[in-house]
Protein backbone atom coordinates (compact mmCIF):
# COMPACT_ATOMS: atom_id res chain seq x y z
CA UNK A 1 0.00 0.00 0.00
CA UNK A 2 1.18 3.51 -0.86
CA UNK A 3 2.46 5.82 1.84
CA UNK A 4 -0.22 8.26 3.00
CA UNK A 5 0.00 11.89 1.87
CA UNK A 6 0.61 13.81 5.08
CA UNK A 7 -1.49 16.94 4.82
CA UNK A 8 -1.29 20.37 6.45
CA UNK A 9 -4.34 22.66 6.25
CA UNK A 10 -3.95 26.44 6.54
CA UNK A 11 -7.22 27.62 8.08
CA UNK A 12 -8.12 24.34 9.79
CA UNK A 13 -9.38 26.10 12.88
CA UNK A 14 -12.20 24.67 14.96
CA UNK A 15 -13.80 28.08 14.26
CA UNK A 16 -13.54 27.66 10.46
CA UNK A 17 -16.79 25.94 9.53
CA UNK A 18 -15.77 25.27 5.92
CA UNK A 19 -12.46 23.48 6.57
CA UNK A 20 -13.76 21.57 9.60
CA UNK A 21 -17.00 20.63 7.83
CA UNK A 22 -15.56 19.55 4.45
CA UNK A 23 -11.77 19.18 4.12
CA UNK A 24 -11.20 17.42 7.43
CA UNK A 25 -14.02 14.84 7.11
CA UNK A 26 -12.97 14.24 3.49
CA UNK A 27 -9.41 13.44 4.60
CA UNK A 28 -10.70 11.29 7.48
CA UNK A 29 -12.68 9.17 5.00
CA UNK A 30 -9.82 8.66 2.53
CA UNK A 31 -7.03 6.08 2.83
CA UNK A 32 -4.71 8.17 0.67
CA UNK A 33 -4.30 10.98 3.22
CA UNK A 34 -3.72 11.77 6.86
CA UNK A 35 -4.01 15.15 8.55
CA UNK A 36 -0.69 15.90 10.27
CA UNK A 37 -0.72 19.70 10.68
CA UNK A 38 -3.10 22.61 11.07
CA UNK A 39 -2.31 26.28 10.69
CA UNK A 40 -4.33 29.09 12.25
CA UNK A 41 -3.77 32.77 13.02
CA UNK A 42 -2.49 32.22 16.58
CA UNK A 43 -0.74 29.46 18.48
CA UNK A 44 -3.45 28.97 21.11
CA UNK A 45 -6.11 28.17 18.49
CA UNK A 46 -3.58 26.14 16.43
CA UNK A 47 -2.83 23.85 19.37
CA UNK A 48 -6.50 23.55 20.31
CA UNK A 49 -7.48 22.78 16.69
CA UNK A 50 -4.66 20.27 16.21
CA UNK A 51 -5.83 18.46 19.33
CA UNK A 52 -9.48 18.51 18.23
CA UNK A 53 -8.62 17.11 14.78
CA UNK A 54 -5.99 14.65 16.06
CA UNK A 55 -3.19 16.28 14.06
CA UNK A 56 0.37 16.05 15.36
CA UNK A 57 1.28 19.70 14.81
CA UNK A 58 -0.26 23.15 15.18
CA UNK A 59 1.29 26.25 13.56
CA UNK A 60 0.68 30.00 13.48
CA UNK A 61 3.32 30.44 10.76
CA UNK A 62 2.60 29.28 7.19
CA UNK A 63 6.26 28.85 6.15
CA UNK A 64 6.98 26.64 9.16
CA UNK A 65 3.99 24.43 8.41
CA UNK A 66 4.90 24.16 4.70
CA UNK A 67 8.55 23.29 5.36
CA UNK A 68 7.89 20.78 8.16
CA UNK A 69 9.17 17.29 7.38
CA UNK A 70 5.85 15.72 8.46
CA UNK A 71 3.92 17.66 5.79
CA UNK A 72 3.81 16.39 2.18
CA UNK A 73 1.03 18.63 0.85
CA UNK A 74 -0.56 21.93 1.90
CA UNK A 75 -4.20 23.02 1.65
CA UNK A 76 -5.16 26.73 1.69
CA UNK A 77 -8.63 27.22 3.17
CA UNK A 78 -8.70 30.83 4.38
CA UNK A 79 -10.16 34.18 3.34
CA UNK A 80 -9.48 34.88 -0.36
CA UNK A 81 -7.60 38.09 0.48
CA UNK A 82 -4.92 35.90 2.14
CA UNK A 83 -4.57 33.27 -0.63
CA UNK A 84 -1.82 35.12 -2.51
CA UNK A 85 0.51 35.51 0.48
CA UNK A 86 -0.19 31.96 1.66
CA UNK A 87 0.69 30.37 -1.69
CA UNK A 88 3.75 32.65 -1.92
CA UNK A 89 4.89 31.31 1.45
CA UNK A 90 4.17 27.66 0.58
CA UNK A 91 5.61 27.42 -2.96
CA UNK A 92 9.32 27.55 -1.92
CA UNK A 93 8.76 24.40 0.17
CA UNK A 94 8.30 22.52 -3.12
CA UNK A 95 5.15 20.65 -2.07
CA UNK A 96 1.79 20.08 -3.78
CA UNK A 97 -0.79 22.81 -3.08
CA UNK A 98 -4.59 22.63 -3.00
CA UNK A 99 -6.09 26.15 -2.83
CA UNK A 100 -9.71 27.12 -2.36
CA UNK A 101 -11.48 29.13 -5.08
CA UNK A 102 -11.15 32.07 -5.86
CA UNK A 103 -7.43 31.57 -6.42
CA UNK A 104 -6.52 35.25 -5.96
CA UNK A 105 -8.27 38.52 -5.19
CA UNK A 106 -7.90 39.35 -8.90
CA UNK A 107 -6.56 37.88 -12.13
CA UNK A 108 -3.11 39.48 -11.73
CA UNK A 109 -2.62 37.66 -8.42
CA UNK A 110 -3.92 34.42 -9.92
CA UNK A 111 -1.48 34.65 -12.85
CA UNK A 112 1.47 35.10 -10.50
CA UNK A 113 0.33 32.20 -8.35
CA UNK A 114 0.03 29.98 -11.43
CA UNK A 115 3.57 30.97 -12.48
CA UNK A 116 4.99 30.05 -9.04
CA UNK A 117 3.61 26.51 -9.13
CA UNK A 118 4.29 25.87 -12.82
CA UNK A 119 7.90 27.11 -12.71
CA UNK A 120 8.54 24.88 -9.67
CA UNK A 121 6.54 22.04 -11.31
CA UNK A 122 4.42 21.56 -8.20
CA UNK A 123 1.21 19.52 -8.44
CA UNK A 124 -1.59 22.02 -7.82
CA UNK A 125 -5.36 21.93 -7.47
CA UNK A 126 -8.02 24.62 -7.26
CA UNK A 127 -11.15 24.04 -5.15
CA UNK A 128 -13.68 23.95 -7.97
CA UNK A 129 -15.21 20.77 -6.60
CA UNK A 130 -18.47 20.96 -8.58
CA UNK A 131 -16.55 19.27 -11.42
CA UNK A 132 -16.20 16.22 -9.18
CA UNK A 133 -19.92 16.00 -8.39
CA UNK A 134 -21.36 12.76 -9.82
CA UNK A 135 -24.33 14.55 -11.42
CA UNK A 136 -22.13 17.16 -13.13
CA UNK A 137 -19.80 14.53 -14.57
CA UNK A 138 -22.77 12.45 -15.72
CA UNK A 139 -24.39 15.41 -17.52
CA UNK A 140 -21.08 16.19 -19.23
CA UNK A 141 -20.86 12.59 -20.49
CA UNK A 142 -24.53 12.44 -21.54
CA UNK A 143 -24.06 15.56 -23.65
CA UNK A 144 -20.84 14.20 -25.19
CA UNK A 145 -22.68 10.94 -26.03
CA UNK A 146 -25.44 12.91 -27.81
CA UNK A 147 -28.27 12.26 -25.32
CA UNK A 148 -29.80 15.66 -26.15
CA UNK A 149 -28.50 15.77 -29.72
CA UNK A 150 -27.18 19.15 -30.87
CA UNK A 151 -27.39 21.53 -27.91
CA UNK A 152 -29.55 24.50 -28.87
CA UNK A 153 -29.60 26.44 -25.61
CA UNK A 154 -28.78 26.27 -21.92
CA UNK A 155 -30.26 28.36 -19.12
CA UNK A 156 -28.89 28.48 -15.57
CA UNK A 157 -30.73 30.25 -12.73
CA UNK A 158 -29.57 30.40 -9.14
CA UNK A 159 -30.94 32.30 -6.16
CA UNK A 160 -29.46 32.41 -2.65
CA UNK A 161 -30.53 34.23 0.51
CA UNK A 162 -27.00 35.44 1.30
CA UNK A 163 -24.96 38.28 -0.20
CA UNK A 164 -27.91 40.67 -0.25
CA UNK A 165 -28.47 43.23 2.51
CA UNK A 166 -27.87 41.10 5.61
CA UNK A 167 -24.57 39.72 6.90
CA UNK A 168 -22.43 39.46 9.99
CA UNK A 169 -18.91 40.39 11.05
CA UNK A 170 -17.40 37.19 9.61
CA UNK A 171 -19.05 37.67 6.18
CA UNK A 172 -18.50 41.44 5.87
CA UNK A 173 -15.64 40.89 3.39
CA UNK A 174 -18.11 39.43 0.86
CA UNK A 175 -19.50 42.93 0.27
CA UNK A 176 -16.14 44.61 -0.46
CA UNK A 177 -15.24 44.40 -4.15
CA UNK A 178 -11.49 44.86 -3.48
CA UNK A 179 -11.25 41.65 -1.43
CA UNK A 180 -12.30 39.58 -4.44
CA UNK A 181 -14.71 37.19 -2.73
CA UNK A 182 -18.30 38.10 -3.64
CA UNK A 183 -21.44 36.91 -5.43
CA UNK A 184 -19.81 37.09 -8.88
CA UNK A 185 -16.50 35.48 -7.97
CA UNK A 186 -17.65 32.85 -5.44
CA UNK A 187 -21.17 31.83 -6.48
CA UNK A 188 -20.69 32.97 -10.08
CA UNK A 189 -17.27 31.35 -10.30
CA UNK A 190 -18.36 27.92 -9.04
CA UNK A 191 -21.52 27.88 -11.17
CA UNK A 192 -19.94 29.22 -14.36
CA UNK A 193 -17.06 26.75 -14.05
CA UNK A 194 -19.45 23.80 -13.76
CA UNK A 195 -21.62 25.23 -16.56
CA UNK A 196 -18.72 25.55 -19.01
CA UNK A 197 -17.22 22.21 -17.86
CA UNK A 198 -20.44 20.47 -18.94
CA UNK A 199 -21.34 22.56 -21.98
CA UNK A 200 -18.17 24.19 -23.31
CA UNK A 201 -16.70 27.67 -23.09
CA UNK A 202 -18.29 31.00 -23.90
CA UNK A 203 -17.10 32.48 -27.19
CA UNK A 204 -18.95 35.77 -26.63
CA UNK A 205 -21.08 37.29 -23.88
CA UNK A 206 -22.98 40.32 -22.68
CA UNK A 207 -23.63 41.00 -19.01
CA UNK A 208 -25.82 43.20 -16.84
CA UNK A 209 -25.25 43.59 -13.11
CA UNK A 210 -27.25 45.45 -10.49
CA UNK A 211 -26.98 46.33 -6.85
CA UNK A 212 -30.40 46.16 -5.19
CA UNK A 213 -28.96 46.39 -1.67
CA UNK A 214 -26.61 49.42 -1.40
CA UNK A 215 -25.99 48.77 2.32
CA UNK A 216 -25.51 45.68 4.46
CA UNK A 217 -26.65 45.24 8.05
CA UNK A 218 -24.12 43.23 10.07
CA UNK A 219 -26.61 41.80 12.53
CA UNK A 220 -24.25 40.41 15.18
CA UNK A 221 -22.45 43.73 15.73
CA UNK A 222 -25.42 45.97 14.80
CA UNK A 223 -23.47 47.91 12.21
CA UNK A 224 -24.43 49.06 8.70
CA UNK A 225 -21.73 49.09 6.01
CA UNK A 226 -21.66 50.36 2.44
CA UNK A 227 -21.70 47.63 -0.20
CA UNK A 228 -19.47 47.78 -3.29
CA UNK A 229 -20.51 44.46 -4.86
CA UNK A 230 -23.46 43.47 -7.05
CA UNK A 231 -26.29 41.16 -6.04
CA UNK A 232 -27.80 40.61 -9.50
CA UNK A 233 -25.73 39.17 -12.35
CA UNK A 234 -27.19 38.34 -15.76
CA UNK A 235 -25.15 36.91 -18.62
CA UNK A 236 -26.20 35.99 -22.15
CA UNK A 237 -23.94 34.64 -24.84
CA UNK A 238 -22.90 31.85 -27.17
CA UNK A 239 -20.86 28.74 -26.44
CA UNK A 240 -18.22 26.94 -28.51
CA UNK A 241 -20.83 24.45 -29.72
CA UNK A 242 -22.97 27.32 -31.04
CA UNK A 243 -25.58 27.02 -28.27
CA UNK A 244 -27.24 30.13 -26.88
CA UNK A 245 -26.66 30.51 -23.14
CA UNK A 246 -28.14 32.53 -20.31
CA UNK A 247 -27.14 32.70 -16.65
CA UNK A 248 -28.89 34.61 -13.85
CA UNK A 249 -27.34 34.68 -10.36
CA UNK A 250 -29.01 36.61 -7.56
CA UNK A 251 -28.34 37.12 -3.89
CA UNK A 252 -30.53 38.40 -1.06
CA UNK A 253 -33.59 36.40 -2.15
CA UNK A 254 -36.10 35.87 0.67
CA UNK A 255 -37.67 32.65 -0.63
CA UNK A 256 -35.01 31.28 -2.91
CA UNK A 257 -35.68 28.51 -5.41
CA UNK A 258 -32.10 27.22 -5.51
CA UNK A 259 -30.56 26.18 -8.78
CA UNK A 260 -32.09 25.11 -12.08
CA UNK A 261 -30.12 24.29 -15.22
CA UNK A 262 -32.10 23.54 -18.37
CA UNK A 263 -30.30 22.15 -21.42
CA UNK A 264 -32.34 21.90 -24.62
CA UNK A 265 -31.11 19.91 -27.60
CA UNK A 266 -32.68 19.01 -30.93
CA UNK A 267 -33.17 15.41 -29.70
CA UNK A 268 -33.66 15.78 -25.94
CA UNK A 269 -33.67 17.83 -22.75
CA UNK A 270 -31.78 17.67 -19.45
CA UNK A 271 -32.82 19.49 -16.26
CA UNK A 272 -30.47 19.66 -13.27
CA UNK A 273 -31.69 21.16 -10.01
CA UNK A 274 -30.26 21.67 -6.52
CA UNK A 275 -31.38 23.46 -3.35
CA UNK A 276 -28.24 25.64 -3.26
CA UNK A 277 -25.14 26.55 -5.26
CA UNK A 278 -23.91 23.95 -7.74
CA UNK A 279 -20.76 22.88 -5.82
CA UNK A 280 -22.71 21.72 -2.74
CA UNK A 281 -24.37 18.66 -4.25
CA UNK A 282 -27.88 17.29 -3.58
CA UNK A 283 -28.39 17.43 -7.34
CA UNK A 284 -31.52 16.04 -8.97
CA UNK A 285 -31.38 15.15 -12.64
CA UNK A 286 -34.27 14.69 -15.04
CA UNK A 287 -34.06 14.03 -18.74
CA UNK A 288 -35.91 13.08 -21.89
CA UNK A 289 -34.07 11.59 -24.86
CA UNK A 290 -35.27 11.13 -28.44
CA UNK A 291 -37.39 8.08 -27.50
CA UNK A 292 -39.03 9.61 -24.39
CA UNK A 293 -42.40 11.34 -24.26
CA UNK A 294 -41.70 13.29 -21.09
CA UNK A 295 -38.99 14.16 -18.58
CA UNK A 296 -38.13 11.41 -16.10
CA UNK A 297 -35.74 11.14 -13.20
CA UNK A 298 -32.30 9.91 -14.25
CA UNK A 299 -30.33 7.78 -11.80
CA UNK A 300 -26.65 8.61 -11.68
CA UNK A 301 -24.63 5.40 -12.27
CA UNK A 302 -22.50 4.11 -9.39
CA UNK A 303 -19.35 4.52 -11.48
CA UNK A 304 -19.54 8.31 -10.92
CA UNK A 305 -19.05 7.80 -7.18
CA UNK A 306 -15.40 7.10 -6.45
CA UNK A 307 -15.25 8.43 -2.91
CA UNK A 308 -15.49 5.81 -0.14
CA UNK A 309 -18.82 4.08 0.56
CA UNK A 310 -18.93 5.91 3.90
CA UNK A 311 -19.74 9.10 1.94
CA UNK A 312 -22.34 7.68 -0.47
CA UNK A 313 -25.21 9.21 1.51
CA UNK A 314 -23.50 12.59 1.93
CA UNK A 315 -25.44 15.42 0.32
CA UNK A 316 -22.37 16.66 -1.55
CA UNK A 317 -20.54 19.03 0.81
CA UNK A 318 -17.99 16.38 1.81
CA UNK A 319 -18.52 13.96 -1.09
CA UNK A 320 -17.43 16.38 -3.83
CA UNK A 321 -14.36 17.51 -1.87
CA UNK A 322 -13.42 13.88 -1.17
CA UNK A 323 -13.78 13.05 -4.88
CA UNK A 324 -11.48 15.99 -5.68
CA UNK A 325 -8.94 14.85 -3.07
CA UNK A 326 -8.97 11.31 -4.44
CA UNK A 327 -8.18 12.59 -7.95
CA UNK A 328 -5.50 14.92 -6.60
CA UNK A 329 -3.82 11.98 -4.85
CA UNK A 330 -3.44 10.36 -8.28
CA UNK A 331 -2.03 13.59 -9.71
CA UNK A 332 0.54 13.71 -6.90
CA UNK A 333 1.47 10.01 -6.98
CA UNK A 334 1.18 9.23 -10.68
CA UNK A 335 1.76 12.59 -12.38
CA UNK A 336 -1.73 12.75 -13.92
CA UNK A 337 -3.76 15.99 -14.38
CA UNK A 338 -7.21 14.93 -13.23
CA UNK A 339 -8.10 17.81 -10.92
CA UNK A 340 -8.78 21.40 -12.02
CA UNK A 341 -5.61 23.38 -11.39
CA UNK A 342 -4.31 26.94 -11.11
CA UNK A 343 -4.31 27.30 -14.92
CA UNK A 344 -8.05 26.47 -14.93
CA UNK A 345 -8.49 29.03 -12.14
CA UNK A 346 -6.79 31.76 -14.21
CA UNK A 347 -9.08 30.96 -17.15
CA UNK A 348 -12.11 31.32 -14.87
CA UNK A 349 -10.79 34.59 -13.42
CA UNK A 350 -10.49 35.86 -17.02
CA UNK A 351 -14.08 34.82 -17.79
CA UNK A 352 -15.30 36.75 -14.74
CA UNK A 353 -13.25 39.76 -15.92
CA UNK A 354 -15.10 39.61 -19.25
CA UNK A 355 -18.44 39.55 -17.38
CA UNK A 356 -17.43 42.61 -15.33
CA UNK A 357 -16.06 44.46 -18.35
CA UNK A 358 -19.26 43.87 -20.34
CA UNK A 359 -21.44 44.96 -17.41
CA UNK A 360 -19.41 48.15 -16.89
CA UNK A 361 -18.91 49.11 -20.53
CA UNK A 362 -22.17 47.84 -22.01
CA UNK A 363 -20.11 46.19 -24.75
CA UNK A 364 -20.23 42.56 -25.86
CA UNK A 365 -17.05 40.65 -25.02
CA UNK A 366 -15.44 38.10 -27.35
CA UNK A 367 -13.35 35.38 -25.74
Amino acid sequence: MRKKIRTGIIGASINNGWASGTHIPAIENLDEYELTAVGTSNMASAKKSAEAFRADHGFDNIEELAHHTDVDMVVVSINVREHYNAVKAIAPAGKPIYCEWPLGSNTEEALEMKDWVSSAQLPNAIGLQARQAPAIQYVKDLLAEGYAGKVLSANLKISIDGMGGIGDKSTAYLFDRKVGGNLLTIVGGHNLDAFTYMLGDFTELSATTAQQFPEVELVDIQKVIKKTTDDQIMITGKLTNGAAASVHIQGGVKHQTGLTLEIFGDKGTLVLSAPASIQFGSHQLRGAGSMDNELRELRIPDSYYYAPDSLQSDSGFVLNIAQAYRKFAKDIQEGTSLTPNFADAVKLHQLLDAVEKSAQSGERQYL
